[in-house]
């Protein structure tokens, strides 16, 4: 039995949409395991160790978010497998950056687990940062959020609260 969780689809909120398509443990494991290689329902759930009523879920909400097709395998005609669409590919640096987070805090002793390296170079891949115009590397405290042209009234209350916080 798959268990509920809460839905953020009513939240007007980029973070709220994005974690509606891709916020669980599950689901990031799933994507991790595409970005790597892996293709087939068998392959995912060996790999992962997924129930398959818990893996058939994530593939259909992947799906249905757009992130995921199914196709038949071009070598089986029996099997089908997953592919990453352009929504999904995407994805991509986020995952990276969620890696490399989870490295800098969790990391072990003996180093990182995985080296990214570039194909076409052979050099390592440089971590996911936040640059400025300029490619200045950014902080959270060097950026201030302000409400952009699609920003509905939570982002207003958002600002109003902050305010009042630095007056007081």
């Amino acid at each position: 039995m798959v268990g509920t969780r809460t839905s953020f689809a009513g939240m007007d909120c980029a973070i709220a949409q994005a974690i509606e398509q891709v916020g669980d443990a599950w689901t990031l494991l799933l994507l991790r395991a595409l970005f790597q290689g892996l293709k087939r329902f068998d392959d995912f759930q060996g790999h992962l160790g997924m129930s398959s009523s818990v893996l058939s879920d994530r593939l259909a909400r992947l799906m249905t978010a757009g992130l995921i097709r199914k196709e038949k395998d071009r070598r089986d005609a029996r099997a089908c497998v997953y592919l990453l669409t352009d929504k999904g590919l995407d994805f991509y640096p986020v995952l990276i950056a969620l890696n490399q987070w989870g490295e800098r805090w969790e990391g072990k002793p003996d180093g990182m687990r995985l080296d990214l390296i570039e194909r076409a170079s052979g050099r390592p891949v440089r971590e996911v940062q936040v640059l400025s115009q300029d490619y200045k590397v950014l902080t959270a405290r060097d950026v201030e959020a302000r409400p952009g042209p699609g920003a509905g009234a939570v982002y207003e209350d958002v600002q109003e609260r902050v305010r009042r916080r630095q007056v007081q």
